[in-house]
């Protein structure tokens, strides 16, 4: 405990953070040689040297594992898994969660680290893209004692994680290394309610009618609403909002039960300070809405040949009593990466030659204006923090666009899009 308080000191004394520490561990991990790699006692030696810390010892491991098996895809299909031993796991470098967890849990008590299996469910048991085997239930992840304190992880999540395609992406993810407990609970819910390390343990109702929250979205910062369950029953009203840092946007979508998107049935602005996501399901029945996000850019910085990627921050079932066949608007890249917020109108289909007044928000922009086609039809007046005007709509099949023009940009960037019938 000195030598980590020690170092935390100096780092910060030097303007870092205990990140620069383990980067030096973690460098240290990833080039372990293969020769040091044959045995479980050659790999724990060279992990754990006799001057690293207790922390240094579980990161070492943490990150080798995580870094150096693959998920046994092809294997958790099977009837029968494959041998999850530590000694098979290391020779095969492939493994289930039981097989990650008990390699952790093998090399750390090499170290003289104290660790525990734990064994329970998580929240994305039921989503994966094919049915488990009815040998395999659950999940299996450590809690190791650091310092007096069990700290809880999970290095199977921390190694990548299965696409939609029932393919195993490797990317490693640091939220999955001593997760604070009261978001770890969020997504791992194990059968010794110890283990969820809470004054107030929550019981299998609560985890079950619980989104499903991802990683990401604790690591931008968001906050899960206290009284958000599934499933949510949606109206054409309904507004889900999710605190959020003011540098974080988000785009969502809403899949049929056959897992389509469901184009223009969901919308998501983000205001700065929160995520705010519409529904509108075209008929009654069950759904599912994916939240995705990532941080914010100026809306002209956007590099439409390779965006910025949007990672999956939460899922949840939600059900409508009754359906609403008009989309939403279409939203353009520059509309979500600025945080620009639309007020009115929140329908995507707008009835030729109507009269429509537009009214929307756009942080930053020097001028919002509506465009029939190529047409320049005026711009919108500023009133405050609003952008207003009203206009009258152009002839059906032409579609109408509000865009917006920033002072580092001569040109105009769209922001949303509305069809004329």
């Amino acid at each position: 405990m000195v030598k980590l308080a020690a170092r935390l000191l100096l780092a910060l004394a030097l303007g870092g953070t205990l990140a620069v520490a383990q980067t030096g561990v973690d460098h240290h991990a990833l080039r372990a040689p293969a020769a040091k790699e044959r045995t479980l006692d050659e790999l724990a030696s060279y992990l754990c040297p006799a001057s690293y810390s207790d922390e240094e010892k579980a990161r070492s491991i943490f990150r080798w594992i995580a870094d150096r098996i693959v998920y046994d895809l092809d294997g958790l299909k099977q009837t029968r898994l494959p041998s999850q031993k530590p000694e098979d796991v290391l020779r095969t470098r492939r493994a289930v969660c039981e097989g990650y967890a008990r390699l952790f849990q093998d090399l750390a008590e090499r170290a003289d680290l104290q660790v525990a299996f734990v064994s329970g469910r998580s929240s994305f048991n039921d989503s994966l893209p094919f049915k488990l085997p009815d040998n395999v239930a659950g999940h299996g992840w450590n809690a190791v004692l650091l310092n007096g304190r069990w700290r809880l992880l999970d290095v199977t999540w921390a190694a990548g994680s299965i696409d939609s395609s029932a393919r195993f992406k490797k990317s490693y993810d640091d939220f999955w290394y001593l997760t604070p407990p009261e978001k770890f609970v969020f997504t791992h819910f194990p059968k010794d309610s110890k283990w969820q390390m809470l004054a107030d343990p929550w019981d299998r109702r609560r985890f079950e009618s619980t989104p499903q929250y991802t990683g990401e979205f604790f690591s931008l910062g968001l906050k899960p609403p206290e009284a958000l369950r599934v499933p949510v029953a949606v109206r054409p009203d309904t507004v889900l909002r999710f605190r959020a840092p003011e540098d974080v946007v988000g785009i969502a979508e809403l899949r049929d039960s056959q897992g389509r998107a469901l184009e223009n049935h969901s919308f998501c602005q983000s205001p700065r300070g929160s995520l705010e996501v519409r529904v509108r399901c075209p008929q009654p029945g069950t759904y599912r809405l994916v939240l995705f996000g990532r941080r914010r850019e100026a809306a002209w910085q956007g590099n439409l040949k390779t965006p910025q990627r949007y990672k999956g921050l939460v899922e949840m079932e939600v059900r409508a009593q009754a359906g609403v066949s008009r989309p939403f608007p279409k939203t353009f890249g520059s509309f979500q990466r600025g945080g620009a917020e639309l007020l009115s109108p929140f329908d995507g289909r707008l009835r030729a030659r109507s009269r429509q007044r537009f009214r929307l928000r756009v942080p930053g922009a020097e001028e919002v204006a509506v465009f029939a086609g190529k047409d320049f039809l005026g711009k919108l007046e500023l009133k405050g923090s609003t952008y207003e005007g009203t206009f009258a709509c152009p002839a059906r099949g032409i579609p109408l666009q509000v865009c917006a023009k920033f002072p580092q940009e001569a040109r105009y960037w769209g922001l949303v899009e509305y069809q004329i019938e």
